[in-house]
């Protein structure tokens, strides 16, 4: 429920105890949003930053569509471009996605406010150009098939919607966002699948589990009891 700035730290308390930062080969695996490579600059510098090469075939494949006659022929456009992805010529995507910019002409200004405006190709192709322009140098898949490094994330992503699950859904409705944080803290230590669930109860206030003292030790100065 926090924001990128506090679970970064939280990123590398985690990478550190699972000694991530002693392993021979490192990598960051993110989408292209901003908020993954500021975390990655500043606690996972040393990290092979990779693009997820699912998001970015997403973005490939939205744009294949856009500027198509139909369904067909942009399947064999999405097919060209995101082999050409794979194979590390961002580039060739990207000077034809130029082309076809400049064929249809810059997206309107400001936020797209209905579907409509979103399925806009000059919207879409634009969005496309700017993930695969920003984020060129972390898709360079060739070479981290070669270093057997991951190229996607999707582990991850399946983890979420473990979480997801949990939290969000037609029937869950969070009146106080701090109910929220407590069920991801408890759904978190349920899916880590170590030490941290017992932890997670033996630290909670009026745990059941907690052995206490249940005698009262009575001063040695107070008075004795007696039946009467």
């Amino acid at each position: 429920m926090e924001t990128s700035a506090s679970f970064g730290p939280m990123v590398a308390a985690e990478a550190q105890e699972r000694h991530f930062y002693e392993a021979p080969r490192r990598a960051f695996v993110a989408d292209g949003a901003a908020y993954n490579w500021t975390i990655h600059r500043g606690y996972f510098a040393d990290f092979e930053p990779i693009v997820d090469f699912l998001h970015a075939v997403c973005y490939v494949f939205a744009s294949a569509q856009a500027v198509s006659a139909d369904e067909g022929s942009g399947w064999s456009v999405y097919l060209e471009w995101m082999r050409a992805c794979w194979q590390g010529r961002v580039g060739d995507v990207l000077t034809e996605l130029d082309q076809w910019q400049a064929r249809l002409g810059e997206p309107p200004a400001g936020e797209a406010q209905t579907a409509e405006e979103r399925r806009d190709p000059r919207r879409v192709v634009a969005q496309a150009r700017s993930y695969l322009g920003n984020n060129r140098a972390r898709m360079e898949y060739p070479r981290y098939r070669r270093e057997g490094l991951p190229t996607t994330s999707s582990l991850v992503e399946s983890l979420v919607g473990e979480v997801n699950a949990r939290v969000k859904s037609k029937q869950k409705h969070w009146d106080r966002p701090g109910g929220a944080e407590s069920i991801l803290q408890l759904r978190a230590a349920v899916l880590s699948e170590d030490e941290r669930l017992s932890r997670f109860f033996a630290q909670q206030v009026g745990c059941s589990f907690r052995k206490r003292d249940t005698f009262s030790h009575e001063s040695e100065d107070a008075p004795a009891q007696t039946a009467a």
